[in-house]
């Protein structure tokens, strides 16, 4: 089976402006995208000139992407419930239910509908934000009492390779103590480095741990907020269950390695402009990433076969009432 790669948005954006040449790469790539580039595309603001963010004209790619073969990743939130129900590390990341209604159905791109589902996101997201801040703050004072460590990051100040593995390692020496104090008994006793959970976590508090630093650093200019910094996280989470991550975002490529020093990171410019053409950065993504990430003719074939299925049942369900109970039963 080939080995499963996730596309972050820095490369989802540099192709998003030619559609074929965004469909033709997850035509033939085992990709998967991200739940938090949906939220992404649905929350960003319109803008004028090439680096144009219409949520109306991404999410559209986005489903275009997804027609073409990509798979949709499950959120964070419902790999942290499907552990929670079943106590149990989540087996994939992939939201194989939702690519499918992506797959088959017309995304709502109106202007007031994409406004409110925008607004969701950040409300759902607002709370995990701010019990993330609270945990890592009261970690941060902690930490900066040990005088070893303090010692090591004084030295480390410009390099954030070697803090983002400093802050990896005392994250791991902590997650124990933490779900035992943040999750009840029930998950605390059985969760471990094998569940998502854990992984996003981690992530994040050595995320947040490294923002504090620079943030209490003399003459810091370090922004006040990192509440879409957070959303990245989950393109790294994912490598708990993928093979490779594809980016041109040097905090993920950074923090990714720290985390996770045995999975792929490649990563590729997609600067264009009149000298570098999307067409050059597609070559490049192409002559990238190796041919273990690719799709076999019976993999394609296969994958066009259930298409074409699902989208039939799809057809028939809408139409006939009779069988919609029996549909929804096949779907999930």
């Amino acid at each position: 089976m080939s080995k499963l790669l996730v596309v972050d948005k820095s490369i989802f954006h540099a192709l998003y402006h030619c559609d074929d040449k965004l469909c033709a790469f997850v035509k033939n790539y085992n990709v998967v995208l991200p739940d938090a580039l949906a939220v992404e595309c649905l929350i960003s603001e319109k803008q004028k000139g090439p680096d144009d963010k219409d949520p109306e004209k991404l999410l559209r790619s986005f489903q275009g992407a997804i027609k073409a073969g990509a798979k949709m990743g499950c959120s964070s939130s419902k790999l942290f419930q499907i552990e929670k129900d079943t106590l149990c590390p989540a087996k994939s990341v992939v939201d194989e239910s939702t690519t499918k209604l992506f797959r088959n159905g017309i995304p709502n791109t109106n202007a007031g509908f994409i406004k409110q589902g925008a607004e969701r996101c950040r409300k759902a997201f607002e709370p995990t934000i701010n019990l993330l801040l609270k945990i890592a703050e009261k970690l941060y004072e902690n930490l900066c009492k040990e005088p070893e460590l303090a010692k090591e990051l004084s030295k480390q100040q410009g390099d954030i390779t070697d803090r983002y593995k400093i802050w990896i390692q005392v994250t791991d020496a902590s997650m124990k103590s933490i779900f035992e104090k943040e999750f009840s008994e029930q998950i605390s006793s059985r969760a471990d480095a094998s569940w998502f959970t854990w992984q996003i976590t981690r992530l994040c508090f050595a995320y947040i741990l490294d923002w504090m630093f620079k943030k209490n650093l003399p003459g810091s200019s370090e922004k006040k907020s990192i509440s879409n910094d957070l959303y990245d996280i989950e393109y790294v989470a994912y490598l708990s269950r993928a093979d490779g991550l594809l980016t041109n975002d040097k905090k993920q490529e950074l923090l990714a390695k720290a985390a996770f020093p045995e999975k792929k990171v490649f990563v590729v410019d997609t600067r264009v402009n009149e000298s570098r053409k999307v067409q050059d950065v597609f070559d490049d993504i192409v002559n990238l990433i190796p041919k273990s990430y690719k799709i076999g003719w019976y993999g394609r074939v296969r994958r066009k076969i259930i298409a074409t299925l699902s989208s039939v049942l799809y057809s028939f369900a809408k139409t006939n009432k009779g069988v919609r109970s029996l549909f929804r039963l096949l779907w999930n």
